[in-house]
């Protein structure tokens, strides 16, 4: 299920998603002292992050840790992990616990088992996850057809997390490995948010609406679970 939030521009979207993450984190610590977050990458959520960064929220019974991640270390340019510190996990924010992605595995396969078993520990339960979207329709790392998708999309998978090898493309001839909270996962945390901008965005997120295979655009497998709810911020480019 989905529920659609739209706004005039991006300082409104912005300014919304800024206090309705704050809010969140406000009761989560208030109702049991902690709350756990999982963030996505990408170019959209940065001004997001700086300005939640500013907000006077007990940040030190936070933990932030990623959704999905390239297969690289946090110096590499193209590391969420790298971007998350940068924008978010300063000023007030610098207080919160962050927990990457990245191990010292070479294969991302081979990290999944021991990574998801820290990931279990540290981060679980989720009380919100904040998704992208992919002009292709991806989210988190699930890729079409990619190595690796089809168990992380099963309703069997116990997973915390999975690997993910996306297939090359003419923009990524050689694209990296990634890791990737499982579906479940996802699915299993208190709130889901899908913050999208611009009208080509908008338009990739009609045709996930409709239905239509999993695999082809796997965001579907979000926004079509019945039993749960993810609740879409768009607001149009600027």
């Amino acid at each position: 299920m989905w529920e659609m939030h739209e706004y005039e521009n991006q300082a409104a979207l912005t300014q919304a998603l800024t206090a309705k993450l704050g809010q969140c984190i406000r009761d989560c610590v208030a109702e049991r002292g902690k709350a756990s977050i999982a963030l996505s990458g990408g170019s959209t959520p940065q001004t997001l992050y700086q300005q939640l960064s500013h907000q006077a929220l007990p940040w030190q019974s936070v933990t932030v840790s990623l959704v999905d991640e390239r297969w690289v270390d946090e110096v590499h340019p193209q590391s969420n992990a790298r971007m998350i510190k940068n924008s978010l996990i300063q000023n007030e924010a610098r207080r919160a616990r962050f927990i990457s992605m990245k191990t010292s595995h070479a294969d991302a396969f081979a990290a999944a088992s021991s990574l998801g078993s820290i990931l279990a520990r540290q981060t679980l339960p989720l009380d919100l996850v904040l998704l992208g979207m992919g002009l292709d329709g991806h989210t988190a790392s699930f890729f079409p057809h990619a190595q690796g998708l089809e168990v992380a999309l099963s309703d069997q998978c116990r997973q915390v997390c999975c690997a993910i090898q996306p297939l090359p493309g003419d923009d990524e001839p050689a694209p990296l490995a990634r890791m990737t909270l499982s579906l479940n996962t996802i699915l299993s945390a208190h709130k889901r948010i899908l913050y999208i901008r611009g009208e080509t965005k908008r338009q990739v997120l009609e045709q996930a609406l409709a239905s239509g295979p999993f695999a082809d655009m796997p965001v579907r497998a979000v926004l079509h679970n019945k039993p749960t709810l993810t609740e879409v911020y768009y607001a149009p480019d600027d």
